[in-house]
């Protein structure tokens, strides 16, 4: 998987994240045998951070805000396409309640 692919999925959504109140930046991690890529993110009610390393898989971590600071949780996804990206996307930004 081409993490660069991020930048553009990401950049196709910016104006729905910003109208919603999100604010979000693309970190890549140091070079390993296994380099990845971080979407973090905040949204008035919830936080999610998208780990997508060159493998394919995928780390989507989320809590809730609002009405109260939740657990964290964490959910697994193996990433094969830029529509398995899309989706991807998709469930981050349903975790943050970005309206579609």
């Amino acid at each position: 998987m081409d993490v660069s692919l991020l930048d553009a999925a990401v950049e196709a959504r910016r104006e729905r994240w910003a109208a919603a109140g999100v604010t979000w930046e693309i970190v890549r991690h140091p070079a390993t045998d296994k380099p990845a890529a971080s979407l973090r993110a905040e949204a008035p009610t919830a936080v999610a951070e998208l780990i997508l390393w060159v493998s394919g898989e995928a780390d989507l971590m989320h809590a809730g805000l609002v009405p109260v600071i939740t657990e964290p949780s964490v959910e697994h996804y193996e990433i094969t396409s830029s529509l398995g990206l899309e989706g991807c996307l998709d469930d981050f930004e349903a975790r943050l309640e970005i309206e579609r």
